[in-house]
């Protein structure tokens, strides 16, 4: 009797179940993912045949929560249930992934693999973590492992990424070469060769590459840049205009576009022209003192009466002023330089180096007593009495620094002394 009471309860509780299983998934399929939890936990309260399942639904709402460390929580509990059940460990990458806890995720989906050899989700989603964590060399071959079977262009540009990362630019191109060829409009593939080419200046390849495209598609806005930049460094002025006018004209009115129309007739010498489309650019960005360089200089040939624009003026000053360096920051970098190599008694450089910190800051006079202290122990005593009495000059009488000179001369002084006997 007992044992028939049991059995009755345990099929009541299972029948209960079914319609709050229901209940969940309704929830779900109006994103109620935190009323759906809240039956879910009223589910598993006691042992459950339907654990698992209930655990993996409970940490999928979660996840969507962005609670994937309570999720990662929820599934350690019944992981002990069946360590090997596929559904339950991929939640478990998942989740583990979200919560930015890298190392477990690449563990959970290597274990993944080995139970799913065949299973190619599995070692992208390992491959696209260790990417993400910039391990490009383990990525990259994971990733060949995946187009070993089955050519995927998305998959061969992330290995010329990684190869472009690694700064193997040649087996990059091999990948992004492969992309095309499997896709020959594949823009991301196209933009970074080009980018490899251009700063190889193998501009012909690239003219001819992006020529191409431009057939099928003439106003993409990535490649047309692409393709008027490597016209303009291959000195076809006129025909890089018109690529970056026709850009402009798609209602493109970017810093890069009025640059290269400004700049390539800059360098066909037409001021005019050129003045405006870079006074365009800088408005937009100033920061470039190449920019500011060349407007001043496309400026100065348009004057009046023989005499040069105020504007001119005010812009070649501005740029000289861009290119001298902070004094304070300057003053600093040499005089930790200085003091780096006076600690390993590498005293010429330090010397160099002391003097380019006096340089940028002529207060900081204790840069004297420390040349003199170098020449000192280089026993190059002329050399250290001069900057040891320079330094007295400016040191105020009775300080530890003006002291310790004082020593360090009548010292010197000893020595030479002892040396002319």
């Amino acid at each position: 009797m007992k044992r028939l009471t049991f059995i009755l309860l345990i099929l009541a509780a299972a029948l209960q179940t079914v319609p709050a299983q229901d209940d969940v998934r309704r929830l779900v399929e109006r994103y109620d993912y935190k009323a759906a939890v809240k039956v879910i936990d009223s589910l598993m309260t006691c042992e459950s045949p339907d654990s698992i399942s209930l655990a993996i639904e409970k940490a999928r709402c979660l996840r969507k929560m962005y609670r994937a460390e309570d999720a990662v929580q929820t599934l350690a509990e019944v992981l002990h249930l069946d360590q090997f059940n596929v559904e339950l460990l991929a939640e478990m990458a998942e989740s583990q992934t979200q919560a930015g806890n890298t190392e477990e995720a690449v563990t959970w989906y290597s274990l993944l693999s080995q139970l799913q050899p065949d299973n190619m989700y599995f070692k992208l989603c390992k491959a696209r973590i260790m990417y993400r964590e910039k391990q490009y060399q383990e990525s990259i071959m994971s990733f060949k492992e995946i187009v070993a079977t089955d050519t995927i262009p998305e998959i061969l540009s992330m290995i010329g990424d990684g190869y472009r990362n690694l700064g193997q630019n040649d087996s990059a191109l091999v990948y992004y070469d492969r992309v095309l060829a499997a896709r020959p409009g594949h823009v991301p593939a196209i933009s970074r060769k080009a980018n490899i080419l251009l700063a190889a200046k193998q501009y012909d390849p690239v003219v001819e590459m992006t020529e191409k495209y431009l057939k099928e598609d003439p106003d993409n806005m990535t490649v047309l840049p692409i393709y008027g930049l490597a016209l303009h460094l291959k000195e076809m002025y006129p025909q890089s205009i018109q690529v970056f006018e026709h850009q402009r004209d798609l209602g493109d009115d970017s810093y890069s576009v009025h640059y290269y129309i400004g700049l390539n007739h800059y360098m066909m010498n037409k001021w005019t022209k050129a003045a405006p489309e870079l006074t365009k650019a800088y408005q937009k960005d100033s920061s470039d003192v190449r920019l500011v360089y060349q407007l001043a200089h496309a400026r100065s040939h348009i004057h009046v009466n023989n005499e040069l624009p105020a504007e001119s003026e005010r812009l070649y000053a501005k740029a000289i002023e861009m290119l001298q360096p902070d004094p304070s920051l300057m003053h600093n970098i040499y005089g930790s330089m200085a003091i780096t190599r006076h600690r390993l008694e590498q005293f010429r450089d330090a010397i160099k180096y002391y003097e380019l910190s006096y340089r940028y800051n002529k207060k900081n006079i204790s840069a004297l007593s420390a040349i003199a202290h170098c020449y000192e122990r280089l026993k190059e005593y002329e050399k250290s009495l001069e900057y040891y009495e320079a330094y007295l000059k400016l040191a105020k009488p009775g300080s530890s620094g003006y002291n310790f000179a004082k020593e360090s001369i009548d010292y010197i002084k000893q020595e030479k002394f002892m040396m002319e006997k």
